[in-house]
């Protein structure tokens, strides 16, 4: 009888901690770099997503987006998102507008390598607790928090 209380706890133990492994910190290794500006974390994001690495991408994302790539990906590079970005070349960032925790930043990309059509898309962004994360264009035009960054945007 005591032999199977022993047995039975060391599996609840086993089971319990690895509960615990699998909630803290193991996940998919995705870290997000701290202190990149506004223009490097649209870099950032691109480089992330044409690597398939959409959990990192999605870390760029404000977290009010529910850290979906997916939305950016698709207004970046059209309906295809991935498939379309795998083929495409980010050729240049700038930012070409701050003004306190908002920012714009113009992403060209070359939809195919050896293509010359060239795609400019403006990236809205927003600083959360000092950290360059990208609104989604849809929610920058829904949300009344970003009048702010609408005008902007307008100037391009």
């Amino acid at each position: 009888m005591t032999n199977k209380k022993v047995t039975l706890m060391l599996v609840i133990g086993i089971l319990v901690l690895s509960l615990v492994a699998a909630g803290c910190g193991g996940g998919n290794g995705a870290q997000r770099i701290s202190g990149l500006s506004s223009d490097s974390v649209v870099k950032t994001f691109f480089d992330a997503a044409k690597a398939g690495q959409l959990n990192q991408a999605g870390l760029y994302v404000s977290s009010s987006d529910t850290n979906n790539p997916q939305t950016v990906l698709k207004y970046l590079t059209g309906q295809q998102g991935l498939a379309e970005l795998k083929q495409a070349n980010l050729i240049s960032v700038k930012k070409i507008a701050e003004q306190g925790n908002y920012s714009v930043v113009l992403a060209t990309l070359q939809s195919e390598q050896n293509s010359m059509a060239l795609t400019v898309k403006p990236v809205g962004l927003e600083k959360i607790n000092g950290e360059w994360y990208i609104i989604d264009l849809d929610k920058v035009y829904k949300d009344s928090k970003y009048l702010l960054l609408q005008e902007l945007l307008k100037k391009i």
